[in-house]
């Protein structure tokens, strides 16, 4: 018999009875999917970043999954987010809300999925399941940069621009010059959220902020020209990624 896989979940609502009803669902789910699940409870996103800051502090790592409620007092959902992912952690950030329009908003934060309340089981367990086969997975991609191979999880990568014969991928803090053609990277990578912007360039719409005029700019802090002709198809496509990650 396989070892059952250990989780650590967090649930943060701060109506102490949502938060125990996400809960109880969150752990139905994870021992359905066999899963040894331990899930702890926080009414607020402050007393939850506090306690990912304790983790990191004595461990160097905290939550496999985080469900948090948007509309918090003090520090809402998102906020809570950007905050999260600031500190470069490898935890998948689950935002649960009873209006959907707030995943636009959202998904800056990089959050992997929305859910809807009330949360039900099998949301819980489609989500649950979804997170740990991505986090299993854990694509990369391989690259030749000054004469050696480096491998480059593709989560890191915002942007892709052609450079003559080339492309340059950006990924974090570092860009690498690659021999693959910018037509082969998006049909490998467009399941991974990455769009064409421009004929030269392709923008991974997980660190999507805004479109303003013919830029579109990203939460990396960097941006890129949009062609004009492609803006209506890009809005479309940013949107439909949007609404894709809402249950």
């Amino acid at each position: 018999m396989s070892e059952e896989k250990k989780v650590r979940i967090a649930v943060c609502d701060d109506i102490p009875e949502e938060a125990g009803s996400i809960g109880s669902t969150v752990l139905k789910a994870a021992r359905e999917l066999r899963m040894s699940a331990g899930v702890e409870l926080f009414t607020s996103a402050s007393s939850l970043l506090r306690k990912v800051e304790e983790d990191l502090r004595t461990s160097g790592k905290t939550y496999d999954i985080i469900f948090t409620d948007i509309k918090l007092p003090e520090m809402d959902g998102i906020v809570f987010g950007k905050k999260l992912y600031s500190m470069h952690v490898d935890t998948a950030l689950v935002l649960v809300t009873a209006y959907p329009e707030y995943a636009i908003d959202g998904y800056g934060t990089h959050a992997f999925q929305f859910l809807t309340k009330p949360v039900t089981l099998t949301a819980a367990r489609d989500v649950i399941s979804a997170i740990l086969s991505e986090k299993d997975s854990a694509m990369t991609i391989s690259v030749s940069s000054s004469g050696r191979h480096e491998i480059i999880p593709v989560k890191d990568i915002d942007i892709i621009a052609a450079e003559d014969k080339y492309v340059r991928i950006y990924a974090g803090g570092r860009s690498f010059l690659d021999t693959s053609s910018l037509d082969q990277l998006e049909v490998s990578l467009m399941r991974y959220g990455f769009v064409r912007v421009h004929r030269s360039t392709l923008v991974n719409i997980r660190y999507y902020r805004s479109l303003e005029g013919s830029t579109i700019y990203l939460t990396s802090g960097r941006s890129a020209t949009v062609s004009r002709r492609r803006i209506p198809e890009i809005r479309k496509n940013i949107r439909n990624e949007l609404q894709s990650r809402i249950i």
